[in-house]
């Protein structure tokens, strides 16, 4: 029997479809490494800190107001009556609600956003919860923890410094949109369980537009914040370039030991920036985190002196308006209007960065620099062709021999 050897016409075939695949990749490699990427820019915080206009004693007061107003339960009119007030007060804003659904209550997110007329689209988010739990089940008296509590820390101080931020905003003459979404049912999880926490801002990420979503460019949680004692550390599921931003402004404000504030003083201890020393929190910033969301925390989960981690005042009958600090508003309330003021959370090119810094240069600087760049993209386009002509002499080189071969 004779055994006929198939043609190697299929092999010819498999090579040249390889290389062109291997081509392909090589040039989308070089594109995208030449595709500039995208990174935080703000100007210097120092240069803000004599502008700032938050008010920390009208934060401090609306603290005890909402207090004031009971329990913030979801559904109740305690609830009801804050949103109605917030957007009341915050009247160049634009609010909408939304109700969802949950096992054995309705929660309503409220979303209010600044558009100025030069906006760029970017929108920079800053979120807190506005409800309290509705049980004390950390409260060393038993006989207390199936009560709700008053959440001064734990809810109201959040809400208070969007608030304020919300009334100094529209002068700052920002090119962005912001955001202050106020989220409910933050608080109302049952103890032990991951999946029943932060249920408005779960439903909220989940039904975004890839649009919208696509324009977020911070998304900042603030969360027992007002704390007498003031202490936080970074937070994981966050990001870390978001993260980077925080670090020159809680400088320039005197919140890192070790680093100079605005004035030249060395700074105290209250914001510590290791990313090896971050705490693991399920809050709202969660489930944008794991939609892609540049997400980070501003937590302090140390309530009280010398408090460990989730002990001290937290989830107890003890969480009261007396024990919120005006200085710690202010501190957050400072780090928030900094970032806006300088645009530190403006998303930019890295090739404009690097041309805004050639534009503080000299004349001849700069030519240098713009020839720098021109040569960049005639490296470009030559990769680009020398891949096309390979291509196609590997091409022409194996139909050729495919053919003679027949």
């Amino acid at each position: 029997m004779l055994i006929v050897k198939p043609h190697d016409n299929n092999l010819k075939l498999r090579v040249i479809s390889s290389v062109f695949i291997v081509s392909i990749m090589l040039l989308s490699t070089t594109i995208s490494s030449s595709n500039p990427q995208q990174i935080y820019q703000g100007s210097d915080p120092c240069d803000s800190i004599s502008e700032l206009q938050f008010n920390a004693t009208k934060a401090n007061q609306s603290v005890s107001w909402q207090t004031s107003l009971g329990y913030r339960l979801p559904g109740s009119d305690a609830s009801a009556e804050l949103r109605q007030s917030i957007t009341e007060n915050l009247t160049e804003w634009s609010f909408t609600e939304s109700s969802h659904q949950r096992a054995n209550f309705t929660l309503t997110n409220l979303v209010g956003t600044y558009s100025p007329e030069n906006t760029t689209g970017q929108n920079v988010i800053f979120v807190a919860h506005y409800d309290s739990r509705y049980i004390a089940d950390r409260d060393d008296n038993e006989s207390k923890r199936n009560q709700p509590i008053l959440g001064a820390n734990d809810g109201a101080s959040g809400v208070a410094v969007l608030i304020e931020l919300g009334r100094i905003i529209p002068s700052l003459q920002i090119n962005h949109d912001v955001t202050l979404f106020f989220t409910d049912a933050e608080d109302q999880g049952q103890p032990y369980k991951a999946n029943t926490w932060s249920y408005g801002a779960d439903a909220w990420v989940s039904n975004l537009t890839n649009d919208y979503q696509t324009n977020i460019s911070a998304y900042i949680v603030i969360d027992m914040i007002g704390d007498i004692y003031l202490d936080f550390t970074r937070v994981t599921s966050t990001s870390d370039r978001l993260w980077e931003t925080i670090t020159p402004i809680a400088a320039a404000l005197g919140m890192i030991d070790g680093e100079l504030d605005c004035d030249g003083n060395n700074g105290q201890d209250i914001y510590n920036p290791d990313p090896n020393d971050a705490r693991g929190v399920i809050d709202d910033h969660v489930a944008a985190h794991n939609a892609g969301i540049p997400a980070i925390n501003l937590i302090d989960i140390n309530y009280g002196e010398n408090a460990p981690s989730f002990g001290g005042h937290w989830h107890t009958q003890n969480d009261t308006a007396d024990k919120v600090s005006s200085q710690s508003l202010n501190y957050i309330g400072s780090i928030l209007e900094i970032g806006l003021r300088t645009s530190a959370w403006t998303l930019v090119n890295e090739i404009s960065n690097e041309e805004s810094v050639n534009n503080t240069g000299n004349i001849n600087s700069n030519s240098d620099n713009s020839a720098d760049l021109d040569d960049v993209a005639k490296s470009d386009l030559i990769g680009y062709l020398a891949i096309i002509i390979v291509s196609t002499v590997l091409l022409l080189i194996l139909i050729a021999d495919i053919s003679l071969k027949r």
